[in-house]
């Protein structure tokens, strides 16, 4: 008898210790969303890595973890500081927040940090290839139209113009507001000397979105180039 309530004081102890780590995991969690929400952000990151110090597999630990890192890379962004770092530490916690939640709830913020990641790590180095993170944007979130338009940029850099043109094309035919898209795929078509298709495209933007000064304005230059080259006789 006295071996079984040894025994059972000890499972009695460990399920004690479970439960105060579990409720420490809460409340570090807790704290780490009071303070997310306050824009508290480096508190933010202290209490979700004390409760994942505990429990590592902590969906919503991570995810706030994730969060935080994320809000502060903005905040950068904000002040026009170098961000690669803070991206890369959000995309790293997505990325493991990844393995312990498949649900696919967390894919848009994911593809949206690997963007922010991509456009960062360029800022830094222009030479670096950074197409897999856009591909792997792309995958996690198909209506993430800036990391189309990004790789587009891209790849029309790199001379492959016409993969470039079918992601333009593809863009504001899903997205007809996404301004940047005709401005690209028109100057495309303006520095290879087609005038009449930049004005096609800046001008279909211009009729979607009547407020936006760039294509405003291209759309104006491309008609003076039409009618000046009517007047020459070009056309």
């Amino acid at each position: 008898m006295t071996g079984r309530f040894l025994q059972l004081g000890r499972l009695i102890a460990v399920l004690a210790i479970a439960v105060c780590f579990c409720a420490c995991v809460e409340d570090d969690v807790k704290r780490g969303n009071e303070a997310l929400r306050i824009g508290d952000y480096d508190r933010a990151v202290l209490n979700f890595s004390k409760a994942l110090d505990v429990q590592p597999a902590d969906r919503d630990a991570r995810y706030g973890l994730a969060l935080a890192y994320y809000a502060i890379a903005e905040d950068r962004e904000r002040l026009k500081g170098a961000t690669r770092d803070l991206w890369e530490r959000a995309v790293k916690e997505f990325r493991i927040l990844s393995n312990v939640d498949s649900s696919g709830r967390i894919d848009a913020a994911y593809s949206t940090g690997l963007f922010y990641l991509a456009r960062a790590t360029l800022a830094e180095d222009s030479r670096t290839n950074v197409l897999p993170l856009l591909d792997h944007s792309i995958l996690l979130d198909t209506a993430n139209y800036f990391s189309y338009n990004l790789k587009a940029l891209i790849l029309a850099n790199q001379g492959r113009v016409e993969e470039a043109k079918k992601i333009y094309v593809y863009i504001v035919t899903k997205e007809p507001k996404f301004a940047s898209a005709y401005l690209n795929l028109g100057n495309i078509y303006w520095e290879e000397h087609d005038v009449e298709s930049a004005w096609d495209i800046w001008s279909m933007g211009h009729e979607a979105l009547p407020k936006d000064a760039a294509l405003a304005r291209w759309t104006h230059v491309a008609e003076d180039s039409l009618k000046a080259m009517v007047q020459s006789g070009e056309l």
